[in-house]
């Protein structure tokens, strides 16, 4: 009995110490970089992904202040379907362009078209070609919401995309532009659309090796390391990804995906974006192209003069 009982004791002692609930208790994620590490003070970045309250008045000078606080020269900001993100008439349309008006090479912006909203490629295309127009220079953030990559219904955005010459940028998620494993579906539009030029996000980054792959195998597929998801997987093995991102220098693009829910949260550390790519002693060049070279030669951006 008192044998029984020592057992039970040292037991629970155990269970207390490394489990929860009977379950192994999850230690605290370490940092991806250290408090240490500061951001870049030699060049200023370029992020071509933000989202505002573009719509809404005076909503563009919460970004600009933003952008002198994180050291960022020149952003792009995509719609969401969120009331003050993404016009809703024509009066809130003619608001956004005044907005952007102020902000004229400094702020830019993509467009959308929901896969539901258009029935047939002429149409997506009549509704792109207004937005160029009026200063959209990419399309996205591309959802997809409850298709697959290559849906028909996507499809007709991406050849649309592709007559009027603006990049796409995506979003692959449990239910968004869904893809299997491989991205197979990502490979099909890919191969369709070689005129097309596409920018991945998000849970395109979890499948690496294939990722990596694309990326190598298609001149017109870029990937922004924007989102939480990025800085995690990179950080599992360091010396692979120095190796990535020197081998896909040329295609990959610095971004944050930050928005209105972030850009007051005053005395937060910064993204690990900022600070990630600073642990990694990656050469001169290869730094420049990802912070803001890459961005610039994508969309046309006049470069400055290096530091």
């Amino acid at each position: 009995m008192k044998s029984l009982l020592a057992v039970l004791v040292v037991t629970s002692a155990v269970l207390s110490a490394g489990e929860v609930n009977g379950k192994p208790e999850k230690p605290a994620p370490a940092p991806i970089t250290s408090p240490d590490t500061k951001p870049p003070t030699d060049l200023k970045f370029i992020d071509p992904h933000v989202h505002a309250f573009s719509v809404r008045p005076a909503a563009l000078d919460q970004v600009a202040q933003w952008m002198v606080e994180r050291n960022i020269e020149r952003c792009i900001i995509s719609p969401l379907d969120h009331n003050g993100s993404r016009p809703r008439d024509e009066a809130e349309y003619q608001a956004m362009l005044e907005n952007f008006s102020k902000y004229k090479g400094r702020i830019d912006r993509m467009c959308i078209i929901q896969p539901e909203e258009v029935e047939t490629v002429e149409q997506a295309v009549t509704i792109l070609k207004r937005e160029i127009a009026d200063g959209a220079i990419a399309f996205g953030e591309h959802y997809g919401v409850g298709l697959n990559f290559d849906d028909p219904k996507n499809l007709r955005l991406y050849d649309a995309c592709e007559q009027v010459g603006l990049p796409v940028m995506f979003h692959i998620d449990r239910n968004k532009n869904m893809v299997e494993a491989g991205m197979q579906r990502v490979d099909n539009v890919l191969k369709r659309y070689p005129k097309c030029k596409l920018i991945a996000h998000a849970y395109w980054w979890k499948q690496l090796k294939d990722a990596d792959r694309q990326l190598q195998q298609y001149p017109n597929l870029y990937a922004d390391m924007s989102g939480a998801v990025v800085p995690a997987i990179l950080n599992r093995d360091r010396t692979f990804a120095r190796e990535f991102l020197i081998r896909n220098q040329d295609k990959i693009l610095w971004a944050t995906d930050e928005g209105w829910w972030s850009f007051n949260k005053k005395g937060n550390a910064p993204y690990p974006h900022y600070t990630f790519f600073e642990e990694l002693n990656l050469p001169a060049e290869v730094r420049y192209k990802i912070y803001r070279g890459n961005t610039e030669k994508l969309f046309g951006f006049k470069p400055t003069a290096k530091s």
